[in-house]
């Protein structure tokens, strides 16, 4: 018995030290950037063997793939609070970096220096012009550790310019940004009556050109170009009017199914004012070319008796 309780006062302490030895050291970082800054992460091995990310991730960009690596990036183009976990692990010692930049000035060509980004996937942009630029580099002796980044991304203050693209990158990111403002339901709804108005209306303004080519009433330019504006006025019209039904509609019933069962939903959440708004404005807008092309430049065609 006393050598049984001599080995079990050697091995217990033993054993909590090998515990000990393997827990994972955890650190913990808050950095906070505005938007399109930048975060690295980057070791001398290639310790980092997953990452875990928090947060509203339809505007980040993050790399690489694939894992284990050694080098990591993380970057947000709209405001919001993100955390990063990274896992590392790796027999021997390692370093490990991490480095913020805030970004004031951007081009959309990559720099010399960020070759080895590129390489990876992310859309590293060159800096020229940097606000703020953070390192802090954490060292173990080996084993597993984890990382904690809490990052807040703010929005750029006034003064400060964002990405310097070319006019046409420019022009698509802001149409497909518009486009994102309407639902699909609607755009749905333009695409449909949009395709039925200009295929019958080119239809009928060809077969009464073709109609009055030997009558002293033919079609010239100006007539073509009123008929057109015409059709796209009837179009919008009746986009707008449909917009309309659409909506009160959906929102008579969701009243009706509110009283009558008691459904806790908001039916004037269901009036989509930027549709609304966006289509009456369009209706006016052809209202008003449509009556400057008739009493200004008397373009409308004459009836043919």
């Amino acid at each position: 018995m006393l050598v049984l309780a001599f080995i079990m006062v050697l091995i217990v302490p033993m054993a909590g030290t090998v515990f000990a030895d393997q827990q994972t050291i955890t650190n913990s970082q808050g950095i906070e950037l505005f938007v399109g800054g930048s975060i690295f992460v980057v070791s001398d091995r290639p310790s980092i063997q997953r990452t875990l990310l928090e947060g509203n991730l339809t505007a980040v960009n993050y790399a690489p793939d694939q894992y284990p690596t050694n080098e990591f990036a993380f970057t947000s183009t709209s405001p919001g609070e993100f955390t990063l976990r990274l896992f590392f692990d790796y027999a021997t010692g390692y370093k490990v970096r991490v480095q913020s930049s805030n970004v004031t000035t951007l081009s959309n060509m990559p720099s010399a220096s960020s070759k080895e980004w590129v390489s990876m996937g992310f859309p590293i942009l060159q800096q020229t012009q940097s606000s703020s630029s953070n390192s802090t580099t954490y060292y173990l002796s080996g084993g597993p550790s984890e990382l904690d980044i809490d990052a807040i991304y703010l929005g750029r203050p006034l003064g400060v310019s964002g990405l310097v693209q070319s006019p046409s990158v420019g022009f698509f990111s802001w149409t497909g940004s518009f486009g994102d403002a309407f639902p699909i339901w609607v755009k749905l709804l333009y695409f449909a009556l949009g395709a039925q108005f200009f295929i019958v209306g080119g239809l009928w303004i060809r077969r009464e050109t073709e109609k009055r080519q030997l009558s002293s009433r033919r079609f010239d330019f100006g007539d073509k170009v009123y008929l057109w504006v015409d059709v796209a006025y009837k179009f919008l019209l009746v986009s707008f009017v449909a917009l309309g039904l659409v909506m009160g509609g959906e929102f008579l019933i969701v009243l009706l199914l509110r009283y009558m069962f008691l459904i806790a939903i908001n039916p004037v959440m269901l009036w989509n004012l930027f549709s609304l708004g966006f289509a009456l404005g369009a209706v006016v807008i052809a209202y008003m070319v449509r009556f400057t092309l008739e009493r200004g430049f008397d373009f409308k065609p004459m009836d043919d008796e």
